[in-house]
């Protein structure tokens, strides 16, 4: 019976372990509606921008120690833009970078 309880407590640890290191990913429409992005974040809150499925831009610094977000902004339908600003530290790590699709 203990052995029946312990193993289903791992295989809880483990389905909980692999649920939160698992990717992030945000879905972003163009004004138009005409293309879609993804933009899905590594373990270290690296991000990277996917395009009809083709990866077309990665961020190349160090990861985060913490969960960031890049805020998205289309430019137009063809042109977005991922901004980075760290509010906690007075805009000393702001960071933006415009993507052609």
């Amino acid at each position: 019976m203990l052995r029946r309880i312990f193993f289903i407590c791992l295989i809880c640890i483990v389905a909980c372990s692999v649920i939160a290191c698992s990717n992030r990913q945000e879905k972003y429409s163009s004004p138009n509606g005409e293309n879609t992005i993804i933009v899905e974040y590594d373990l270290a809150s690296r991000p990277h921008v996917k395009y009809n499925g083709d990866i077309i831009w990665k961020y190349e610094d160090s990861g985060f120690n913490e969960e960031v977000f890049f805020q998205v902004e289309w430019i137009d339908d063809d042109t977005v833009k991922l901004i980075f600003n760290d509010e906690s530290h007075n805009g000393k790590y702001y960071e933006e970078f415009e993507i052609d699709l």
